[in-house]
């Protein structure tokens, strides 16, 4: 049966329109357009200031030994510990000394060549007396294969100790030490070529650590690795590591330093360089040390006079105490 469609009679009013504009809303729009408006905005961000691990300080030589003097007091007392960059030691004077090391350690093995911590190798060749330089490595100077070696290795240690006067005239800016500086003065400085082979690691790709010493019984010590190393030293506030290289010298407060200041110079029980070798590193890490102490007869010196000091003393305190001990005997039986 078909269906018709009728229309409706009923009136159906039209839907009534959404109120857009600022003059359509009610009381009660403008309170939750208001209420939107302040929960919608974003709130203010402020980013954290960037932390970056504390580290000893970086030090253009060229500043030395007044402009940074005060940073190299500042991180020798907190870090006992601070790095020298554009040192000025030519580039062929190192290259030199990398490209003949490996040959001059194997000819000179039996002669002067010295065993040192984690499987090194050492061959202590300059000393430097109040500004004289002498050759220890007496036995091997006479090789004539090596004279370029030699040559450039001279360089390096002439610079060097320009380098130790410097940081020794930055290190007595400290008006608040008076002690030491007379005594770093009278340091004598050893400089070694110290090999650190490879094939003491585990794996070729491993790391390889060298250089770590179980005393510290100098007054500063001067690092230059002839390669890139992640350097390791052991402070007071705990382990700290920072990379240094070829452009770098990393300067070591030892105990003899801390005890001429009284502490405020912190010594560094442990520092280690850590290669990374590669497929096409050489067999074996080099760098240059250099070590500030007093000789052996200073230090006898240096406690003889403290011994002298102190007996004088002892004496004193004893003949007053004799008297003391004598009148109060005398007032006992009187």
């Amino acid at each position: 049966m078909p269906f018709t469609r009728c229309n409706s009679q009923i009136p159906v009013p039209p839907p009534s329109p959404i109120p857009t504009a600022n003059g359509s809303r009610s009381a009660a729009n403008a309170t939750f357009s208001e209420f939107l408006e302040k929960t919608l905005q974003l709130p203010e961000l402020i980013l954290p200031e960037p932390h970056f691990p504390p580290a000893p300080a970086e030090i253009d030589l060229r500043s030395l030994p007044m402009s940074s003097a005060d940073l190299v007091i500042r991180s020798s007392r907190e870090f006992g510990a601070f790095r020298i960059r554009c040192h000025g030691i030519p580039a062929n004077d190192l290259g030199t000394v990398v490209d003949e090391a490996e040959q001059v350690f194997k000819d000179s093995r039996n002669a002067v060549v010295q065993r040192i911590g984690c499987g090194g190798e050492m061959i202590p060749f300059v000393r430097s007396r109040k500004g004289v330089m002498e050759f220890t490595a007496n036995k091997i100077l006479g090789n004539q294969a090596h004279r370029s070696f030699w040559v450039h290795m001279g360089n390096v240690a002439s610079r060097l100790d320009s380098i130790v006067e410097q940081v020794t005239l930055a290190l007595q800016q400290d008006k608040s030490q008076e002690d030491f500086k007379e005594r770093i003065l009278e340091t004598e400085s050893v400089i070694s070529l110290c090999r650190y082979p490879h094939d003491k690691a585990p794996k070729q790709n491993s790391a390889v650590s060298a250089g770590k010493r179980e005393t510290c019984d100098y007054a500063l010590r001067f690092y230059l690795p002839m390669e890139h190393c992640i350097f390791y030293v052991q402070t007071e506030r705990g382990p700290l590591s920072f990379d240094a290289g070829r452009e770098h010298i990393v300067v070591i407060v030892g105990k003899q330093l801390q005890e001429w200041s009284n502490g405020v110079f912190k010594c560094v029980p442990a520092a280690e360089m850590i290669f990374m070798p590669s497929f096409h590193s050489s067999s074996a890490s080099f760098s240059i040390e250099l070590t500030c102490s007093l000789s052996s007869n200073q230090s006898l010196n240096s406690s003889n006079k403290n011994l002298k000091m102190i007996s004088l003393t002892d004496q004193i305190l004893f003949i007053f105490l004799l008297a003391f001990l004598y009148r109060f005997i005398c007032f006992i039986y009187s």
